[in-house]
């Protein structure tokens, strides 16, 4: 079983691939509603971050980010793919694909976490409806 803190450590990091992946794609797009849709989703992501981890060194545990690896990888994989094809369809389906990745992730963690703490909960779960909800804006753009 999963602690709490190795869940709301696993919302801060999945948020901060968000808004990674959403950075690295907004210098391709060109279309000005997927540009909004984007911003607005980074917003969230950044929300949700900070939460997790105000929350997580509220609890006596330490916020742990993204390796720089994990981060240059996805940079590097992001680039490559929009640079190639810099089309809102394509940038919308590169984050359909990591926003799916999240809500995947997530599941099990949740699903392997005891969660006692309804502050807690109530942060996977809007994780969860934003991965979701971003999801759907995304298919808009397809």
């Amino acid at each position: 079983m999963l602690s709490e803190n190795q869940l709301l450590n696993h919302i801060y990091q999945t948020a901060e691939m968000g808004g990674e992946g959403i950075r690295s794609v907004l210098k391709y797009a060109d279309e000005p509603k997927l540009v909004s849709a984007l911003n607005s989703q980074l917003t969230e992501y950044e929300q949700l971050r900070n939460t997790a981890g105000s929350m997580l060194q509220a609890r006596g545990g330490d916020p742990k980010g993204l390796s720089p690896v994990a981060k240059a990888s996805s940079e590097v994989m992001s680039t490559m793919k929009a640079m190639t094809d810099r089309s809102a369809t394509n940038i919308a389906e590169m984050m359909i694909q990591g926003s799916t990745m999240g809500v995947t992730k997530s599941l099990r963690t949740i699903r392997d976490c005891e969660l006692r703490d309804d502050k807690v909960r109530r942060l996977a779960d809007k994780l969860l409806k934003t991965e979701q909800a971003n999801i759907e804006e995304m298919k808009r753009f397809l």
